[in-house]
């Protein structure tokens, strides 16, 4: 029978909330995340786009990156998800944090719903909710917004599950709906398709188990696509960028295989900094300490293991088994299959998995598998404290670990005393002698609760008891968490004045912006965050994509998950054809290039964004396209076509009445003016993309794929005006699906709370 008392005292989220506040508390000193993402992508998307919402304008088009790329269709952008709206009426980058800090207490409190509906006590929904919300995956990998926000509706998509498998009320319908389409709108894919993995396990082994109706998993389909419809307006212009981007036939072997788990890590689930931490410096081994962060806690991890060691000896007799305790081998089952996958390439599963099973080939880093991992730990978690106990052999065990646990931290301490100077020095050594010292105090604290133990659970001792409990774990999880998402003031996102305003674009080659990220000597090395910090003033001036979206300062780089697959092949030719790389530079507007310094050099050869063709080339693949142009090619004088076609000459004779008079750039809408005394072909050096149609004084007329990832149309001989407009082919189906889906959750929740199923 289900604990039906999930409003009972939650006193348990007010410690949660207090150890967010005391982790995050420069947010309330107006300071801001910006390591990685949250500067190099997320602030810059939704800057601009809450800019051109106020000038009157749809966010549809980045005109500044790639040589224009979708910017609403971009998934990880999220601009439809309501809780990124908060930065319309907030300053943004402050409002972006808080968020992001908000959203691991709403994590936490759907556990606590969740494990409360699953028929765990307070004392373990308690745990269950601290160690989800404050879990390393979650914590160190913050300032990655949409894999925060997709994983916050984990726990309240499978209590809504669980509510419509018991009750299949519509009330249940709609808010699992509600829950749908946030985690949807989120915008972290990879995310969402695990949840719904998991989502479908649970709900399949839940139905076996307790015999549920087939009516209520039909409804339960319904809902999810119920709340699919929700997402419509994001979901169809997303759909349309990934048939058009790089990974459209999936993603490599080398990229997918991209941060595999590594066996050895294991060691971090019961020290979070057991080979350092990124926040001081020391830590001392390769790889992004945000990818394999998996500490959920110590006390945790022990309660989690109680559960399967109890369930696996079977002591316990049916009748005092608690109701939870029937999920054990469900959880251990998603554990050890989570794990498994997460190691990636260094275990035979996954590379089998990515050559022979569907959807194993659209992802990169198998060891965000993980969120399975430590999502069904938290769950154990809560249900293996349920059996603390204070047996004769519990507290005869108890006392010695509490002074082994004391033993080792004081022998762990002293060594520091007695190591060489030479050991003592090298990264990783200290840290190592920290996490023993954090192991030996927690394991002494633990044995310490143990003793405590009121004998009996009526006691008025026994609340304080919990409490005591959850205290410890919250402040492990702080120690944890301590460091791992830095800040700066928030004016390191002011504008910069650049003195001019840029107009041609600039391009980063890619060693150099690999280099000047993430590499030794650049500016967000993985091992130390701190350098960062310490040199913000010249990583926000760097202006490295896509940071110059700020500034608005065009760039041919942009640095999304999802690049027109054109464009990619674009920077491929680029980076792979030094000799024709200037050509192709040219040809794309582009007149200065980065050095290793960062430093702009001028490419020394005239550029412009829209220019006069009088011969056009027709080839018909993008092969033959790429082959013309490495072949002495001059952007100025040939344009190639993808199409049915030979090399068309003018008609007439050329002369230099070809004139570009005024370029007027709004983003999704863009206006040439243009003269010329005989007919012949305009090239825009924008990205070609489906949605984006041009008109020539009026009337319509037809876009040509040119020079491989822009744009050309035909222009008669005299003065014109040549407009661009874009609007992603299925805008207005896809927002009368998400209207009438919102209008049928409204039905649901406004109507009488009847049994569906009945």
């Amino acid at each position: 029978m289900l604990n039906r008392s999930v409003n009972r005292n939650a006193l348990a989220l007010v410690v949660l909330a207090l150890a967010l506040l005391v982790v995050f508390h420069r947010l309330l000193l107006g300071e801001v995340f910006f390591w990685g993402l949250p500067s190099l992508q997320f602030y810059p998307w939704r800057e601009y786009a809450f800019d051109v919402l106020r000038n009157g304008h749809l966010p549809f088009w980045n005109p500044y990156n790639g040589a224009g790329a979708p910017l609403l269709a971009n998934y990880q952008s999220a601009l439809l998800y309501p809780f990124n709206w908060f930065g319309l009426i907030l300053p943004l980058a402050w409002s972006m944090s808080v968020t992001a800090v908000l959203h691991l207490f709403i994590a936490g409190w759907g556990m606590w719903m969740f494990t409360g509906e699953l028929g765990l006590t307070e004392l373990g929904r308690g745990i269950s909710a601290l160690s989800f919300a404050m879990t390393g995956y979650l914590v160190a990998r913050l300032g990655t917004y949409p894999t925060i926000f997709a994983a916050t509706w984990i726990p309240w998509l499978m209590w809504a599950a669980l509510k419509i498998l018991t009750n299949a009320r519509r009330r249940d319908v709609g808010w699992f709906a509600v829950f749908t389409a946030l985690q949807l709108l989120a915008g972290h894919a990879q995310t969402t398709w695990y949840s719904m993995l998991l989502l479908g396990l649970f709900s399949a082994w839940w139905a076996i188990t307790h015999r549920v109706k087939w009516q209520r998993l039909a409804i339960l389909i319904l809902a999810i696509m119920l709340g699919a419809g929700i997402a419509a307006v994001q979901l169809l212009p997303t759909a349309e960028l990934l048939a058009q981007s790089q990974r459209s036939g999936g993603v490599d072997y080398k990229t997918v295989m991209n941060f595999s788990y590594s066996p050895v890590r294991m060691l971090n689930f019961f020290s979070p900094n057991f080979f350092g931490t990124p926040a001081n410096g020391s830590y001392a081994t390769q790889g992004a300490f945000f990818e394999d962060a998996v500490y959920f806690g110590f006390i945790p991890l022990i309660s989690a293991l109680v559960a399967i060691l109890t369930w696996a000896w079977g002591k316990i007799r049916r009748a005092e088994r608690p109701n939870s305790f029937a999920s054990v081998p469900f959880w251990l089952i998603i554990v050890v299959i989570a794990f498994v996958l997460a190691l990636g390439q260094n275990a035979p599963v996954f590379p089998f998995l990515y050559r022979h099973v569907p959807t194993f080939a659209m992802f990169q880093a198998p060891v965000r598998w993980h969120i399975w991992t430590v999502f069904g730990l938290s769950v154990l978690a809560g249900i293996g404290v349920e059996m603390w106990t204070r047996g004769y052999w519990v507290l005869f065990g108890t006392r010695l670990a509490i002074a082994g646990g004391i033993g080792a931290a004081i022998l762990a301490a002293l060594s520091t005393r007695f190591l060489p100077a030479d050991l003592m020095h090298t990264k990783g050594v200290v840290a190592l002698i920290y996490a023993v010292i954090a192991i030996g105090v927690l394991g002494a604290l633990a044995g310490l609760l143990t003793l405590a133990q009121p004998e009996v659970q009526t006691s008025r001792w026994y609340r304080w008891w919990i409490l005591a409990i959850w205290v410890v774990v919250a402040g492990d999880l702080v120690y944890a968490s301590w460091g791992l998402n830095p800040t700066v003031p928030a004016s390191f996102y002011d504008k910069q004045a650049l003195g001019t305003e840029a107009t041609a674009r600039a391009y980063w080659p890619a060693t150099v912006d690999k280099n000047l990220k993430f590499e030794k000597d650049g500016y967000l090395v993985f091992d130390d965050y701190r350098v960062a910090i310490n040199n913000q003033a010249d990583y926000r001036a760097s202006e490295l994509p896509n940071l110059n979206l700020i500034d608005r300062v065009p760039l041919l780089n942009n640095f999304e998950p999802l690049m027109i697959d054109s464009f990619k092949a674009y920077t491929d030719l680029i980076e792979g054809h030094l000799p024709q790389q200037a050509s192709l530079l040219n040809a794309a507007d582009v007149d200065s290039v980065y050095d290793e310094q960062g430093k702009k050099i001028e490419v020394g050869t005239s550029t412009a964004r829209a220019w006069f063709v009088d011969t056009a080339c027709w080839h018909v693949d993008n092969e033959s396209v790429q082959s013309a142009l490495l072949n002495q090619w001059d952007s100025k004088q040939v344009v190639h076509l993808l199409g049915q076609g030979d090399c068309t000459q003018p008609t007439a004779s050329i002369s230099n009445g070809n004139v570009v008079q005024n370029i007027t750039d709004n983003g999704d809408h863009l206006v040439v003016d243009v003269t010329t005394d005989h007919a012949g072909w305009l090239v825009l050096a924008d990205s070609y993309y489906p949605g984006w149609s041009a008109t020539v004084d009026g009337a319509a007329t037809d876009i040509q794929h040119a020079n491989l990832m822009f744009r050309a149309v035909q222009v008669p001989a005299g003065a014109h005006e040549v407009s661009f407009d874009y609007q992603f082919g299925w805008m207005w189906p896809a927002i009368l699906v998400s209207i009438a889906s919102l209008l049928i959750v409204v039905v649901l929740f406004r109507t009488r709370d009847i049994n569906l199923s009945n």
